[in-house]
């Protein structure tokens, strides 16, 4: 995936817009605006313009690299690209879940 469509979902998903939505807003079909996204094909410099008026970014933050931010994680920490923490964290936190659940049918299997 290159830069831009990197960014292009990063904000869109920020945003909390559909491709489709993205899409009607910036005069495309969907398919289009979907192979842009996965970086298949480059979007025209009117359409990065219409990207950055809907997304409310500058055309600069869309063709830059995305500024990464770190997350602490005990003593260690990791560079995670903003707007992705949030669901990092509730990975983490269902992955935790998941694990609590195993734990206690693997209890419960071991009494019988």
């Amino acid at each position: 995936m290159n830069i831009i469509a990197s960014n292009l979902l990063t904000k869109r998903e920020e945003k909390r817009l559909t491709q489709a939505y993205m899409a009607f807003l910036s005069g495309m079909s969907q398919p289009n605006y979907s192979d842009i996204e996965r970086g298949k094909t480059r979007p025209s410099i009117d359409q990065l313009k219409r990207f950055s008026e809907i997304l409310d970014v500058s055309v600069d933050e869309l063709i830059s690299e995305v500024k990464k931010q770190k997350i602490p994680q005990g003593r260690e920490s990791f560079n995670v690209p903003k707007g992705r923490q949030s669901a990092l964290l509730k990975a983490i936190e269902e992955r935790d879940k998941y694990i609590k659940l195993l734990e206690g049918q693997l209890a419960d299997l071991k009494k019988k």
